[in-house]
């Protein structure tokens, strides 16, 4: 049915892919671990905060008022999120602005 070298062509390309699987299931599991990492999320967190200050300041500051409504009034909480989509169109308004002028500089 099969001749040896098929044989020893099938047993290459079997060790080939299990080395390939061995690689990938390292690759994985070093990314799970960093996912998992508290100090990872921190890393990316403040390198996206020291790329986009203003996206961060905005958010910031959005939730402090979402935060102080809520402590303030708690059963108006979606009164404050009907609200705040009264402010999206200002704020991607906003947002286009600074991205123009980035883009401009």
């Amino acid at each position: 049915m099969f001749q040896g070298k098929e044989l020893e062509r099938l047993r290459l390309k079997r060790e080939q892919l299990v080395s390939r699987s061995d690689a990938n299931r390292m690759s994985w599991l070093s990314d799970w671990q960093r996912l998992r990492s508290p100090e990872s999320w921190l890393h990316d967190f403040f390198g996206f905060a020291g790329r986009h200050p203003w996206s961060i300041t905005a958010l910031a500051t959005v939730t402090g008022l979402l935060t102080a409504k809520i402590l303030r009034k708690p059963g108006q909480v979606l009164g404050g999120i009907g609200q705040l989509g009264k402010l999206v169109p200002l704020i991607l308004a906003l947002w286009r602005l600074f991205r123009m002028k980035k883009h401009h500089s």
